[in-house]
């Protein structure tokens, strides 16, 4: 589901709110999860980063393990 250009998704019982974006170079994400007040900016400089929600859910695992044991939603759409 999308509202106004954000993703948003649950992670089991947590509401999440998301975007991806890349270019030529460069990936980034934003992934908020509203309900563990916990926000992840991630940057990379490659374009070939798969999955950068990916990254940016396992930095969020450390400040609340029980995120860490959520299963990986299918990926953002990427622009």
């Amino acid at each position: 589901m999308v509202g106004l250009g954000w993703w948003v998704i649950n992670y089991g019982d947590r509401r999440v709110v998301g975007h991806n974006g890349s270019i030529l170079g460069f990936a980034s994400n934003i992934i908020r999860f509203i309900d563990d007040k916990i926000t992840v900016i991630l940057f990379c400089n490659l374009d070939q980063v798969a999955r950068p929600d990916a990254i940016a859910k396992e930095i969020a695992g450390y400040y609340c393990p029980a995120l860490a044991k959520q299963v990986l939603q299918p990926p953002l759409a990427t622009d």
